[in-house]
């Protein structure tokens, strides 16, 4: 079977963290890895990048932009990238077209009705929770996943959501989990662990990183000895402005002791320093999975989070983490300051968040996307 995988707007080979990466690149890369050792895979971007062929896996960069333009201003490139993926690839070959995110499946969607090829589409983020709602995104991917004939959903959350607020037809929704890299993310049981807190992800308002902040500060009261990093860079049109605004809350707070800016780091940088944490601290405002959840997971290391999205899927209140509606309240001080003054119990619910991210499977993820393909072949 030969495949088609279109991720427009950012190389799913780029490092992730900065700019427009982060887990769509993961997702992509991942599952083109282990597709190609049975199919033909080809994955198409926009963004500026290294082409290479390894074996039955093609990455092919058209070159329009560079990875710090904002996706606002890679969305003008639209229509040449549709050419160029006439010049450079024989679209009629393909057996199946799975795009990524909705300005990939704007074209994508373009290519199926041209040479009547079935189309995957997966969203990695839904329009209708963003900040500054924008009526033209949403009304596209509505667009394109009623066009699909398949959409894949990461969460029994984003399931839902697909479902009643696009109004797609349950048996279109295929609900597929992403998985973890262990080779990757396999705890060293030799390094010990220091009061060390993350928060990673690409820095803009959609991140939320303000109210880690808000958290950081009312522990203080009760346990100062903590170092909380910050780990990605600036993200989107406001991605820098909402950097100042946190360095500024920081100087507010009296918390520039306790906080440090990372930027964009390699997985092995971040694979590193979880295994040193006891803590990872996520304050997305909307997430239809969040894969750094289970990566530290996946690395022995609990998650605080508030009540939100996909991720009350994964977290089991303490077992392999925490959420509450209010991070700035007492029962979420108790279970941080546990972690840090207990060993024995953070060797419990570091062992918990092992065993807990057992089930999350790169080989798994491929496995059930393959399948999905293969219902058009």
């Amino acid at each position: 079977m030969k495949i088609l995988q279109i991720s427009f707007h950012t190389s799913p080979f780029g490092s992730v963290g900065k700019f427009d990466s982060g887990g769509l690149n993961i997702y992509v890369q991942q599952t083109s890895k282990l597709l190609s050792k049975n199919h033909e895979v080809t994955v198409v971007t926009g963004e500026t990048a290294v082409n290479f062929k390894e074996n039955n896996l093609e990455f092919l960069s058209l070159n329009l932009f560079k990875k710090d333009l904002s996706v606002d201003d890679k969305e003008i490139h639209l229509q040449e990238f549709r050419k160029k993926l006439d010049e450079f690839i024989d679209l009629k070959s393909f057996d199946v077209i799975h795009a990524h995110y909705w300005l990939s499946g704007l074209i994508a969607k373009q290519v199926a009705d041209e040479f009547k090829i079935p189309l995957i589409y997966t969203s990695h983020s839904l329009g209708i929770f963003l900040e500054g709602y924008n009526k033209e995104r949403v009304d596209c991917e509505k667009m394109v996943m009623t066009s699909s004939d398949f959409v894949t959903a990461s969460s029994e959350f984003e399931n839902v959501l697909i479902s009643e607020n696009y109004k797609i037809d349950k048996n279109k929704i295929k609900q597929i989990t992403p998985g973890v890299d262990r080779e990757v993310f396999s705890p060293n049981p030799s390094i010990k662990r220091e009061n060390i807190f993350l928060s990673i992800g690409r820095i803009q308002p959609q991140k939320g990183q303000v109210e880690t902040l808000k958290f950081l500060s009312n522990f203080r009261k009760i346990e100062s000895d903590f170092m909380c990093y910050f780990i990605g860079g600036p993200s989107g049109k406001s991605g820098n402005e909402y950097l100042d605004e946190l360095k500024k809350n920081i100087k507010d707070l009296d918390l520039d002791s306790h906080v440090e800016f990372l930027d964009n780091l390699s997985q092995i940088k971040i694979k590193e320093l979880l295994n040193k944490s006891k803590l990872l601290i996520h304050t997305s405002k909307f997430e239809t999975f969040g894969l750094v959840a289970i990566e530290a997971n996946s690395m022995g290391v609990p998650v605080l989070t508030t009540n939100n999205g996909s991720l009350v899927e994964i977290i089991e209140n303490d077992k392999n983490g925490f959420f509450s509606d209010n991070l700035v309240e007492s029962s979420v001080n108790n279970f941080v300051n546990n972690l840090l003054q207990d060993d024995s119990r953070f060797e419990s619910i570091m062992k918990n968040c092992i065993e807990k991210s057992a089930k999350y499977d790169w080989n798994i993820t491929a496995e059930e996307i393959e399948n999905l393909y293969k219902k058009f072949a």
